[in-house]
């Protein structure tokens, strides 16, 4: 299970870092998402069984999630599934807040606060979605970058943690994951401050996901 879960989790970095290289909406793109999305599945699902505590794992699948089945459903529209997403986000950042208060002071309590506070986030913006009866345009293509980096962020965190002793003295093993924010941040800015989604909105609007023609018919 062990060597499922490594190899399951080195199919997340790949694809991961193939849905950001390659362009937008394009076929390469959405196959990169679809391979990260189902591989992401398989290390959370491992991983769950690996741990004490599967907060975290649930975690990862809930922002993978969210992120895929927006781009797969049509704009202005809610379902079942997100009224479930948000429950399920808000359990997990209580949760969250409750391991930060009743651990031992350290560096995994500051973790809580930060993974408690960006599902709380999540749980906010979950909720103006239902509320509002669904997003389109930009704003929903800024749900789906941030979530699935989100998710990546997580296997990132995940491979540095158990690789940080082999990376070279002159490199901060903590290099990627600071590049993976900036990147997150970048696209943010780009999809909602700029003109980048008006230009691209024609490819974007057919979906990210090569599923999502069908599922929203």
């Amino acid at each position: 299970m062990l060597l499922f879960h490594i190899i399951a989790g080195s199919f997340v970095l790949l694809f991961g870092i193939g849905a950001l290289i390659f362009s937008k909406g394009e076929k390469l793109h959405r196959y990169s998402g679809n391979l990260f999305f189902f591989s992401l599945l398989l290390m959370a699902g491992s991983g769950a069984y690996f741990a004490d505590d599967p907060t975290i794992a649930i975690s990862s699948v809930y922002f993978a999630s969210t992120a895929w089945v927006i781009v797969l459903m049509p704009e202005k529209k809610i379902g079942v599934f997100d009224i479930v997403a948000f429950i399920v986000i808000s359990v997990i950042s209580a949760n969250f807040f409750y391991a930060a208060i009743t651990s031992e002071p350290g560096f995994m309590v500051t973790m809580f606060y930060i993974f408690g506070s960006v599902a709380l986030l999540a749980a906010l913006l979950d909720l103006n979605m239902i509320i509002r009866g669904g997003i389109s345009g930009a704003h929903r293509i800024a749900r789906h970058l941030w979530r699935m980096c989100y998710a990546l962020l997580g296997a990132v965190l995940s491979f540095v943690a158990n690789t940080s002793d082999k990376w070279p003295n002159f490199i901060d093993a903590n290099l990627p994951i600071y590049l993976l924010i900036v990147i997150i941040f970048y696209w943010l800015i780009r999809v909602l401050f700029t003109k980048w989604f008006d230009k691209r909105k024609d490819v974007i609007g057919k979906g990210s996901t090569l599923l999502s023609g069908k599922l929203s018919q």
